[in-house]
Parts: structure tokens; C-alpha cells; sequence
């Protein structure tokens, strides 16, 4: 019996069901003795609609005043005014980062030994060599993660209404199966500095296109290339500032990175300290992107769960807290140990015991992997109606559209992908993360070549200092070359 199968077996996967029933026990026991403690559980959120302020048609009203003063002659008075604004808007989102770092729950830590601390057993480690299979493995994960990437970035955070009514105006299949046979954007309107819009549909397609989820596997590739396993906080700052461009603020189309990428990266470039580059001015300490750049350390350590959790720790906490990190540290825990087992649920299971086993995302995880449905419609409609109130770009509801598509799609490439992209939200996230997962798990024998051709085995890239247009093989042989560094060296 080869290694990997002797530690799922002292694991007892089997056994997983009943040690959720346990461990739910002793959850609600340990609830009752918090004294009135607030715990960050989905009940007890209480969401503020935005709505009902209307900032944003105020702040545009303000805006048509100022072209308005100008119009009437009175421009640097309108700009005073202006700026007064802005000032006022820093400040208040400086106390709103005073106000929300302030907060405190002993189920959600910050520290990696303190959340290590409150993980549910697990294998930890599964393999101690690379598998034979490790390079089929690894080119179906990287394979089916620029597929979903580039599926989903079609109509990224399009409502899903949106979606469906543009699939049959193509005449496309909806949940898809194959790429979009034509954009409702601007054909030749930019998309990540180097490319356009036209490039994600599938008969215009020469390359992966180019996107911020593609290009931070890259980024880790070079992080852990330059730097090893052991890498700091801030050799991941100078990789950043010298190889991810910020591109444009005034054109989304050529923009190098978003979010909170974005805020540290010009915090960083502006010289702020490691400590803080990430955090200030940050509301999306607990969003998806954080899970976006974890799969180069996933793949460099197949079956060590424990290890691509640490290094996900390691990046991630740069610029989020609670259950963005957790969400990072989960995927790349399940990722690694989909290059260990058969089942893509058997990996997110083992990737919940790398995380707090009280957090949010680990609770809304488990809620998920229980729930009965069939089609993304009734996925769909279970989770908003769980999550109302919650933005669909975070870690936590993000996370559960993933689980839910490998639960729809059920080891297939082509109807994981389409079901998790039909969730809509952050669906070029969602559909690159299920596609890592799905592809370690199954092999690049199981990804249809609809879904790779169009690439001519290769991606297109925007990141500095490298070449435009790297092969994916090559990709692919050089994150190899560290997997088996690692496995070897651990």
C-alpha cells in the first residue's frame, strides 16, 4: 500500500461525518459557556444595507457640482470643497480600520500557532515523495485553473440573470460547456494592460488570457524560485513591487491588480512598513483574493497540507485577517491534498482541518458539504438565502460556491467549471480555485481539450520583467522542480 493511502487511512476519512457530529457537540457546549460572548457565526451577523445611505449617487451628485462650479466659474472653490471630502472620507475610513482591527474573537486568532491551536485532527502530512502521477496531477490543476480563470472572467460579478439571458442571446449552453462564443463587452476594450476583451471567447483565444488569478501563480512561482520555501514577508514585498505592475487608476481594462492587492502594493511603492502596507485603508481584509495567490505554494507541496497552509499564512496575512486568511490557508491545504487523494470533497475536507475548526468560513464549509441539491439553481438559492447581506466577493461565500460546484459537478471538468462560473459572484476566482482543486484530483487526462486548445499551450502575462507569452509545460516543469526540492528537503 503506497504511503499516501496509509496516512488517509490513520486519518479515517470515512470517519469524517461522525467527527463533524462531535465536533458540532462540543461546539454548542463550548457556545454556552462564553458567558453572552458574541461568536462570529452566520446567525448572529447582522448586516447594514448599504442601500438605504444612496453614498454612492451623493458622492456623484458631488462630483456633477464640481463640473458644475466650473461651468459657472467658480472651479477652485468647487475644488476646495472637494478635497474637504476626500479628507473627511480618509479619516472616517481610518476609524473604521481602528474600529474593526479593535475587535476581537478567541475562535478567530490571528497568529499561525494560535490557529494551528484550535484545528480539528488531521493528516497534516499525507505523502513523503512525489507521486508518479505528481506531473499529470499538476498539469490538470494548473490546466483546469486557467480554464475556470478565463470561463468566469467573462462576466465576472455579472448577477446571474445577467448571465443566463446573454447565454441564450449566443446561443451558448448555460451552465456553460465551453467557452463564451462571443463577448458583450467592448471587443477591443482592455483586459489586464496586455490584452483584450475579445481574447476570452474561444475563437479568438491564442494563449490563456492574461488575469490578475493567472498571474499570481506565476508570481508565486517566482517568489519560491528566488527566495525557497523559507521566504519572508518581505522578500514577498520586493517580488511584488518589482514584478506586479499597478497599471492604470483610471482605466479598470489596465489595471494590474484590485482590492486590496492594490492598496498594499501602493502602500508598499509609497513606503509604508511591512506591517502595515496591508492593512491601511484595507476593507477587504476578509475577501477572496487572498485565495487567489496561494496554488504555486499548493503545487509545490503535494500531499503536505499542513506546509501550503503555512505558506498561504505566510502571503496572505500581508493584507487580511480573520477568515480571508483562513480562506487562503483552506484552499491551499485542500489543493495540496488533492494531489493525494481521488475525491475533490476528500481534499476539502482535509483542507477544513488547517483551519480554526469555530471559524466562519469552516462552519459555513461544513453547513455546504451537507446540504442536498442538484442543480445551481437550487445551490444558488440556498446560499443567498444563508448569506443575504454578505459581499459576494468574500472569502467565506466564495469559498462555499466552490464546494458547492465540485459537489454539482462531481469529479467532471467541464460541468464543475460551468456549475461554479453559473454561481456567479467572483466567478473567475471561484471557477480558477474548483479547477485547481478538481484537475489535482482527476490528472490533465480528465480535462477535455476544448478546454485547453484554445491556449496553444501557453498564457499570456503582464507582469514585469518577464516574457509576455511563458509555455504552460515550462510552468509546469519549473514549479515541479521545487515540488520535488521540497519534498525532498522536508
Amino acid at each position: 500500500m503506497s504511503l499516501h493511502r496509509v496516512a488517509l487511512r490513520l486519518y479515517n476519512p470515512c470517519g469524517f461525518a461522525e467527527k463533524m457530529k462531535k465536533m458540532e457537540s462540543r461546539r454548542k457546549k463550548r457556545r454556552i459557556k462564553t458567558e453572552g460572548k458574541m461568536l462570529m457565526r452566520i446567525e448572529d451577523i447582522h448586516y447594514v444595507p448599504s442601500e438605504e445611505f444612496a453614498a454612492g449617487e451623493k458622492l456623484n451628485n458631488l462630483f456633477r457640482y464640481l463640473q458644475l462650479s466650473a461651468e459657472v466659474g467658480c472651479p477652485e472653490q468647487g475644488r476646495a470643497l472637494i478635497e474637504s471630502v476626500v479628507s473627511m472620507l480618509d479619516a472616517q475610513a481610518d476609524r473604521f480600520q481602528k474600529l474593526v482591527l479593535a475587535q476581537e474573537d478567541s475562535d478567530e486568532p490571528f497568529a499561525l500557532d494560535a490557529i494551528r491551536a484550535l484545528r480539528p485532527s488531521g493528516p497534516r502530512r499525507i505523502l513523503r515523495r512525489l507521486p508518479e502521477d505528481y506531473l499529470s496531477r499538476l498539469k490538470g490543476a494548473f490546466n483546469a485553473r486557467m480554464a475556470g480563470c478565463t470561463l468566469g472572467a467573462a462576466l465576472e460579478f455579472q448577477p446571474v440573470e445577467t448571465m443566463r439571458s446573454w447565454a441564450a442571446h449566443f446561443g451558448d449552453d448555460y451552465p456553460l460547456k465551453d467557452y463564451w462564443s462571443q463577448t458583450m463587452r467592448d471587443p477591443d476594450g482592455a483586459h489586464y494592460i496586455v490584452g483584450k476583451n475579445v481574447d476570452l471567447t474561444r475563437d479568438h483565444m491564442d494563449a490563456v488570457p492574461p488575469d490578475d488569478d493567472t498571474a499570481y501563480t506565476v508570481l508565486g512561482l517566482l517568489l519560491l524560485e528566488q527566495y525557497g520555501m523559507n521566504f519572508t514577508q518581505e522578500q514577498l514585498a520586493e517580488v511584488w513591487k518589482r514584478f506586479l505592475p499597478l497599471g492604470a487608476d483610471d482605466d479598470y481594462g489596465l489595471r494590474g491588480c484590485f482590492w486590496g492587492e492594490r492598496i498594499m502594493l501602493k502602500n508598499l511603492l509609497d513606503g509604508a512598513a511591512i506591517s502595515q502596507a496591508g492593512l491601511l485603508r484595507n476593507p477587504h481584509l476578509q475577501n477572496v483574493a487572498g485565495w487567489t495567490r496561494i496554488d504555486a505554494y499548493a503545487y509545490a507541496c503535494p500531499g503536505w497540507p499542513e506546509k501550503a497552509a503555512e505558506l498561504a499564512y505566510r502571503d496572505v496575512s500581508l493584507n487580511h485577517r480573520r477568515n480571508g486568511i483562513y480562506g487562503a490557508m483552506f484552499m491551499a491545504a485542500a489543493i495540496s491534498a488533492a494531489f493525494a487523494v481521488d475525491d475533490p470533497i476528500e481534499a476539502v475536507r482535509i483542507g477544513l482541518t488547517e483551519i480554526p475548526s469555530n471559524c466562519l468560513l469552516a462552519n459555513e464549509i461544513r453547513w455546504i458539504l451537507v446540504q442536498k441539491f442538484s442543480t445551481w439553481e437550487e445551490a444558488y438559492a440556498l446560499i443567498w438565502k444563508r448569506l443575504d447581506g454578505m459581499f459576494n466577493g468574500s472569502a467565506t461565500s466564495t469559498a462555499v460556491q466552490v464546494v458547492a460546484g465540485l459537489m454539482l459537478g462531481n469529479r467532471d471538468v467541464t460541468r464543475t467549471l460551468g456549475e461554479t462560473v453559473a454561481l456567479g459572484g467572483d466567478n473567475d476566482c471561484t471557477g480558477a480555485t474548483a479547477g485547481s482543486i478538481l484537475g489535482a484530483t482527476v490528472g490533465i487526462e480528465r480535462v477535455p481539450e476544448n478546454w485547453t486548445r484554445p491556449f496553444q499551450g501557453r498564457m499570456h502575462l503582464y507582469l514585469s520583467e518577464t516574457p509576455e507569452y511563458l509555455r504552460i509545460d515550462d510552468v509546469c516543469d519549473r514549479i515541479a522542480a521545487i515540488a520535488a526540492k521540497c519534498m525532498a528537503e522536508g
